[in-house]
C-alpha cells in the first residue's frame, strides 16, 4: 500500500492524470482491502484458509503484472482495486490462521510479532519506494510487487497447510447472511472489535491533522516527520512488551491497560496545547505513549474478537479487518472535514471521545463477558 506513494507524482506526469485520479490509486486499494476481507473471511470458513490464501496471492500477482503494461489511469485504478482484493484475502487469512493454530494467549503473542512487522514494513516501503521510483519508475514498483506476489504464491503452495479443521457444510447467500447475523449479535465480539477499531482510527486521524499543529508551533514538515517517528517506534516497543509480559496477565487486562494509556495520551495532547506549550516534545511524548498503548491494544483486541467468533472465525477476521480499515480511513477524513486541521481542540476532543469508547468497550468485556 505504501510503496507506491512516492511514485504518485511520476504516475501523474507520465499518464497525464489529475491529482484526484492519482489519489484514487490509494483509495481504491483501501476500499478493496475492506470489502475483500468481508467476503474472503466467511468464504474461508467453508473452503478453508489455504485456498483463499492461494487465490489471493494469485490475484495480487496477476493484477500487478497487468499494471506493468497499462498507460491508462482509469485501468490502473481498476487493477489496483483487484490487487487490493488479493491483498485482502492474504491479510484476512493471516489473522484467521493464527487463531486456528494457537491458543488465545499464544495467538496474542504471535499477533504482536505480526503487528511489529506491519509497523516496520510501511516505513521501509516508503523509503525503498522512493529509491525504486527514481531508479526504475513507477512500473519498477509494480514489478517488485508482482515478484513479491509470486514469492508468496510459491511459498504458500509449498509450505502452507490447511488450518481450518472444522468447516461449515455449505456457503451461499443465506449462510453468509446467517454468519454475519450470528457475529453481529455477539456482543463480546462487537466490544473487542470496537475497542481495536477505535484505536486504529485514532492513529490514522493523528496522521491526518497532527502535522498542522506542528506547523502552527513553528516546526517544518521534515521536523514533524522525525518527531512523529517516535509513534511507530514506541508501537513496536509496545508490541514487544505485550508479547513478553502483558499477555501473561490476560489479554483483557492488557487491552484494558492499553486503552487507559491511550486516553491518558490523547488527553495529555489536549492539555499541553491548551496551556500554550509549543515545544515538539509537548506533542511527541504523548504520541509516543499513544504508540506504546496501541502496541498493547491492537494484537489483543484482534485475537479477542476472532476467538469470540467461534466457528465463524473467518467471518470474524473479515469484519475486524474491514472495521479497522473503515475507521482508519473515515475517522481522519471526518475530523478534517469538521475543521480539525484548523482547530486543534476540535480534532483532539474527537480523539478523546474515540479513546473513551474503546475504554468503555473493554470495561464492558471485563464486566459482562469474562
Amino acid at each position: 500500500m505504501t510503496i507506491i506513494t512516492p511514485a504518485l507524482p511520476l504516475i501523474k506526469t507520465e499518464l497525464q492524470a489529475s491529482s484526484d485520479a492519482v489519489q484514487q490509486l490509494l483509495t481504491a486499494y483501501l476500499i478493496a482491502l475492506a470489502l475483500g476481507q468481508l467476503v474472503c473471511g466467511p468464504l474461508s470458513d467453508k473452503t478453508g484458509r489455504r485456498p483463499i490464501l492461494l487465490y489471493g496471492a494469485l490475484l495480487f500477482t496477476l493484477a500487478g503484472i497487468a499494471t506493468m503494461f497499462t498507460q491508462n489511469v482509469a485501468l490502473l485504478i481498476s487493477l489496483r482495486f483487484i490487487q487490493g482484493l488479493g491483498a485482502a484475502a492474504c491479510m484476512a487469512m493471516g489473522r484467521a490462521i493464527v487463531n486456528d493454530v494457537f491458543a488465545r494467549d499464544d495467538a496474542a503473542r504471535t499477533m504482536s510479532t505480526i503487528s511489529t512487522v506491519l509497523a516496520i514494513a510501511p516505513a521501509l516501503s516508503l523509503a525503498f519506494g522512493g529509491v525504486l521510483a527514481e531508479s526504475t519508475g513507477w512500473k519498477g514498483i509494480m514489478t517488485m510487487l508482482s515478484v513479491l506476489g509470486i514469492v508468496l504464491l510459491v511459498c504458500t503452495y509449498i509450505f502452507a497447510e490447511e488450518t481450518n479443521k472444522v468447516r461449515l457444510q455449505q456457503f451461499n447467500v443465506r449462510t453468509l447472511i446467517s454468519a454475519y447475523g450470528s457475529i453481529l449479535k455477539n456482543n463480546a465480539f462487537l466490544c473487542w472489535t470496537m475497542a481495536g477499531g477505535m484505536q486504529v482510527g485514532v492513529f490514522f486521524s493523528l496522521n491526518a491533522f497532527l502535522a498542522y499543529q506542528f506547523q502552527r508551533n513553528g516546526y517544518s514538515m521534515a521536523e514533524f516527520g522525525l518527531w512523529f517517528a517516535l509513534t511507530p517506534l514506541f508501537y513496536i516497543l509496545g508490541n514487544t512488551v505485550n508479547r513478553l509480559w502483558f499477555v501473561s496477565r490476560g489479554i483483557d487486562v492488557a487491552a484494558l491497560t492499553g486503552c487507559v494509556l491511550s486516553l491518558v495520551a490523547v488527553t495529555a495532547m489536549y492539555i499541553t496545547q491548551a496551556l500554550g506549550m509549543t515545544h515538539a516534545l509537548s506533542l511527541a511524548i504523548p504520541c509516543a505513549l499513544f504508540g506504546f498503548s496501541n502496541g498493547i491494544i491492537i494484537a489483543n483486541t484482534t485475537v479477542g474478537a476472532i476467538s469470540s467468533a467461534g466457528k465463524h472465525a473467518g467471518t470474524g477476521t473479515g469484519i475486524v479487518g474491514a472495521w479497522q480499515m473503515a475507521t482508519g480511513g473515515i475517522a481522519g477524513a471526518i475530523i478534517v472535514a469538521l475543521g480539525g486541521d484548523q482547530v486543534f481542540s476540535t480534532a483532539i476532543i474527537a480523539l478523546m471521545l474515540m479513546s473513551a469508547i474503546a475504554l468503555a468497550s473493554m470495561l464492558i468485556i471485563r464486566r459482562w463477558y469474562l
